[in-house]
């Protein structure tokens, strides 16, 4: 058994410092980029924030629409909202739709996809096979 934690104790010597922090430096979704134009927000990367995430951009917008209760469009590469929106806010807004859409409800990775199945939608890892119920955007 003494070999045993010697060759442990070793292969933990070996390991980078870094190592149970690879995964969170893995997905990087970049900040959103947004300007107001009178009463309308517009988010100019908002293509780059659903590929990030490895999602359809209508399924982010879809999302944002509902949890900022408002309406809007999406016009060329900018996503254009009703009404007055700070950026902390929606980069909060963005953090909880990786969370509810993106991040796998049992090993936390964002090896996933979504796949729709009769009435609903599940959250499907790639990484570690588990299904999970989410809410459908409609």
């Amino acid at each position: 058994m003494e070999k045993y934690e010697e060759l442990l104790e070793t292969a933990y010597k070996k390991l980078p410092s870094e190592a149970g922090k690879a995964e969170a430096v893995r997905l990087e979704i970049p900040e959103i980029k947004g300007s107001l134009s009178g009463n309308k927000t517009i988010i100019s990367n908002l293509d780059a924030i659903s590929k990030a995430v490895r999602r359809d951009i209508n399924h982010v917008f879809k999302f944002l629409l509902r949890e900022l209760a408002t309406t809007g469009i999406i016009k060329g590469n900018e996503a254009i909202f009703v009404g007055k929106f700070r950026p902390d806010a929606l980069n909060d807004k963005i953090t909880k739709y990786v969370k509810e859409f993106v991040l796998c409800y049992q090993c936390g990775k964002p090896d996933t996809h979504l796949q729709k199945a009769q009435a609903a939608t599940l959250l499907i890892c790639e990484a570690c096979g588990a299904r999970e119920s989410v809410r459908t955007l409609k």
